[in-house]
């Protein structure tokens, strides 16, 4: 029992969070009907506190504060999320009870986690893969969309400048010591060095006090990378499944109403009325408002056929989640895939489609962008299609209308038919 709950903390360490977020899936419910009961807590405040209790539990594993893995999680993090829900309901300091990490350090990881929030999106992806997930060149450039190694080694290297100058800027401890050394002291971090230029960087090592500190510093930054991008993952996880609890909640309740609305209108009296709006509706000349109608167009993608699936686990796994709803799982799998198992541009789009089905449009984008300009791919035309949706609900309304145009003439049916109706019919063009 001891050795599994060990284990348990060292996966949590290195990149596993499946045991977190799945309390949060199973609990979140039981959660809030449990601190209505004894605090008064709305559900969106108890939502909160234990995503703040769940990344605290996170925080305190990787810094050492938890030296094992409680017998009893639930017990465990309900306990302290009773802290927090006493003192705020009865407006007093949380108990001193866990030690906290050196002012220093704490102050040096929240700078560098609100810093690594402020950087591009690919950029933040870039990091979360390659210090969470312990991605190596080849898979990074695979799962990012990449076209080699060589591609994904520049992106990390440009996205780990971008992340120390804005440090730097910001008066953080050692990043100006470490930006002046950063390539030499990358490239021998990530084993890139050749034997004779290792070996002159370790005499350089001896001799040089500044490169000295720059490697002290960057190997501090790098632990601290690992824990932010651990962090920043867990936080935007558990938010996609409140995400997604939210959209199975307002279906549901769209479900809720229109049956009480059929039922409404089964009255006899009422026949001819309902009749008299059904042609109104039908024939009744529309013309759909562009800032909130895209969904009008949307298209259900089928997924991959069986026989593209069939023998390979993770891709058949990733399009049942995928047709049942479960967009973020169904992404993980995806993104699991072996390097190669999987056509450029059908991993791209399915990427782009399944981060849209997220409501995730921004972070599509730049995967229907790769897909449509591959010429000879027969996903270019279903990445214009989807592409054009992704401006359309971001009020890119100009860029939409180039991406429909192009779905408008190479995409096949019914996007191409979608897309020619979305320009007639909802005011997209000139």
């Amino acid at each position: 029992m001891s050795y599994f709950l060990s284990e348990q903390l060292a996966r949590l360490r290195t990149g596993t969070l499946t045991p977190l977020t799945d309390f949060y899936e199973q609990q979140r419910d039981i959660f809030s009907r449990w601190a209505r009961r004894q605090f008064g807590t709305a559900p969106e405040s108890a939502h909160a506190v234990l995503r703040e209790v769940l990344l605290e539990f996170y925080d305190q594993a990787n810094d050492g504060r938890l030296s094992r893995w409680p017998a009893d999680l639930r017990a465990h993090l309900y306990g302290v999320a009773r802290q927090i829900l006493t003192a705020t309901v009865t407006n007093t300091a949380l108990p001193a009870d866990t030690p906290l990490l050196p002012a220093s350090e704490a102050d040096r990881r929240q700078l560098l986690l609100r810093t690594m929030r402020q950087l591009p999106y690919d950029s933040q992806l870039v990091l979360q893969q390659f210090y969470f997930h312990g991605s190596n060149f080849e898979t990074l450039a695979v799962k990012l969309g990449y076209p080699n190694a060589n591609v994904a080694r520049r992106q990390k290297s440009d996205a780990l400048r971008k992340l120390y100058e804005a440090l730097q800027r910001q008066g953080a401890v050692g990043a100006a010591e470490l930006l002046p050394h950063l390539t030499e002291v990358e490239r021998s971090a990530d084993g890139l060095l050749t034997v004779a230029e290792q070996d002159e960087f370790d005499t350089q090592l001896l001799l040089d006090g500044g490169l000295r500190q720059a490697c002290l510093a960057y190997e501090q930054y790098a632990a601290d990378l690992r824990w932010a991008a651990g962090r920043e993952t867990l936080r935007l996880r558990l938010e996609s499944l409140d995400r997604r609890v939210a959209q199975r909640v307002a279906a549901q309740q769209r479900i809720t109403r229109r049956k009480r609305r059929q039922r409404a209108r089964l009255g006899v009296g009422l026949a001819a009325l309902a009749i008299l709006l059904g042609c109104l509706v039908v024939f009744w000349p529309k013309r759909s408002t562009p800032s909130r109608a895209w969904s009008d167009f949307d298209v259900q993608e089928p997924g991959l056929p069986a026989a593209v699936t069939k023998g390979r686990t993770l891709l058949e796994q990733s399009m049942n989640l995928y047709r049942s709803g479960s967009y973020p799982a169904a992404l993980h799998s995806l993104r699991r895939l072996p390097a190669g198992s999987l056509g450029q541009d059908t991993f791209l789009f399915y990427n782009g489609l399944l981060l849209l089905r997220q409501e995730q449009p921004q972070q599509a984008e730049s995967y229907f962008q790769r897909v449509s300009q591959m010429r000879n791919s027969a996903m270019a035309g279903r990445a214009s299609f989807y592409l054009g949706l992704a401006h359309w609900q971001q009020q890119e309304l100009p860029q939409a209308q180039t991406a429909l145009q192009q779905a408008a003439s190479t995409a096949p049916e019914p996007q191409r038919a979608e897309a020619r109706r979305a320009l007639r019919e909802a005011g997209l063009r000139r």
